[in-house]
This record gives C-alpha cells, sequence and structure tokens, in this order.
C-alpha cells in the first residue's frame, strides 16, 4: 500500500541500470527509496554527519505489493553511513521507524535508526505480514525496536538494539547487545522464537568506507580489525588517499 507511484513499480528488477548515490554530511529531507542495484552511502566520519529528517528517509520496500511472492524477491541492494530519524507508521497503531524489507543481498551497515526499524511489510487490511526471507545488519544502532515479522531468516552483527520482535525460522545474532536470548523451536505463549545467539565476535573488521572532508578530499577508510567485538564502533580507521587506491571503471575492468 505504501510503494505505489515508484517507478518503474518493479523497482529495477532485471535492469541493467547501476546507481549509488552518496550524501555529504548534513541534513536532508528528502526520501530515498532504495531499488534494485543501489548503494546509497553517507560520506561523513560518523553516521551521525550525514542525517536523513524526513519521515521516510532511507528505506526499502517489497515491489510485489502481495503476501507472495512479498520481499521474496527484494534483492541487490545496499545502504550505510547515516543517521535516519524516520518516523513513518508503517504499522497502524506502531511507533513508526525506517523500513528494510528485504531478502538476502541487501545489507544494511554502519548506520543509526533512532526510532524503530521494521525489516517486512505488514498488510493491514488482511492483517497479514508480507513474506520476507533473510537479510543482514552489521554495525547498526537502533534505538528502539527491530521488528523482523516475517522474516524467516536474518543476521544481524556487532549492532544494538533497543529490543528485538518476531521472526520465523532462524534468525542470528552476534555481538548484539539488546538481542534476545538463545532459543530453539517457537513458544507462541512466550512469544520466543527460534534465535541463536553468540556474546562477541571473535575476530571481526568492518568494511572499508568513502569520507569526505570540508576540502572535498575523498579518503578510503579502513577499519582496524578487532576481537571478541560487542556492540558498534563507528571509528574511521586508518584513512587512505585515493591517489593509493585503485578505482575500477567499467571501460577497463570486468565483474
Amino acid at each position: 500500500p505504501h510503494c505505489s507511484g515508484q517507478s518503474p513499480s518493479d523497482h529495477g528488477q532485471f535492469s541493467s541500470e547501476r546507481f549509488a548515490f552518496l550524501f555529504k554530511p548534513g541534513h536532508y529531507n528528502v526520501e530515498v527509496p532504495v531499488g534494485y542495484y543501489t548503494q546509497v552511502a553517507g560520506l561523513g566520519d560518523s553516521p551521525t554527519d550525514v542525517v536523513f529528517t524526513s519521515s521516510k528517509g532511507v528505506y526499502a520496500e517489497e515491489s510485489s505489493r502481495s503476501i507472495s511472492p512479498g520481499s521474496l524477491d527484494t534483492f541487490w541492494r545496499a545502504a550505510e553511513g547515516f543517521q535516519t530519524d524516520a518516523d513513518f507508521p508503517w504499522i497502524i497503531g506502531q511507533r513508526g521507524g525506517m523500513i528494510w524489507a528485504v531478502s538476502q543481498g541487501a545489507n544494511l551497515r554502519r548506520a543509526v535508526v533512532t526510532n524503530n526499524l521494521f525489516l517486512y511489510e505488514f498488510r493491514p487490511i488482511e492483517k497479514a505480514a508480507d513474506f520476507a526471507s533473510g537479510g543482514f545488519l552489521g554495525n547498526v544502532l537502533v534505538k528502539g525496536t527491530a521488528d523482523s515479522g516475517s522474516q524467516q531468516q536474518f543476521l544481524t552483527r556487532n549492532s544494538e538494539v533497543g529490543s528485538w520482535a518476531s521472526g520465523v525460522w532462524n534468525l542470528v545474532f552476534v555481538g548484539t547487545p539488546g538481542a534476545p536470548a538463545s532459543h530453539c523451536g517457537v513458544n507462541k505463549f512466550s512469544e520466543e522464537h527460534p534465535y541463536t545467539t553468540v556474546e562477541t565476535a571473535p575476530v571481526i573488521a568492518e568494511k572499508p568506507f568513502i569520507t569526505i572532508d570540508k576540502a572535498g578530499k575523498y579518503s578510503l577508510n579502513v577499519p582496524s580489525i578487532m576481537r571478541d567485538r560487542k556492540g558498534v564502533d563507528f571509528k574511521t580507521g586508518k584513512k587512505v588517499d585515493f591517489e593509493h587506491v585503485y578505482v575500477a571503471k567499467a571501460e577497463n575492468d570486468t565483474a
């Protein structure tokens, strides 16, 4: 019900186009729907340097607008390096927030979500949650509730959540304060779901990311290797000048 009006209606599935939207530090009152083959990235040293103040902010919805397939084919997109103050009421009667209703190949990293985070889409008329199957959160701070709803499986690594709700088959948490305790099987009476929770990440290094300074100079930031890590870490790591970075070009390089 919320994604009508986006063009194309399938959000670019099977398109040959590729997009990257890079946001310099600042505040943005814009809606940023993330479709197929698209990356959205903030260029600040910290996620809080790039803030989306609009109702939806950066978001990913399913394109099917149906219970099945729902989000089962919502792949190949990514977002990182920003704070979202989104408060859109994706589910009537609940506190609003950001939606990232995806299934695999669609990571959300190095972000701050000041309200709730919804990892699926809910259909109020049918009173049913649309299908969703898999995704990845890494180094994400969710100040409200992360609601996985109908997600069949999901991996959350070195993040922090105010609380976690729902899930279906296999949700895994590594080094994530606020995650539910490990539990085998479903208990409908106590609202417990199949969770596997690991206290810390034994060895981890975050993905390198790009920043820009006030002079307009770009740097590649390479986070350090850390051991037994728990929670988010927004340090920049080692800054590398782009004079020392190989930048691939479509006319010269193959994937």
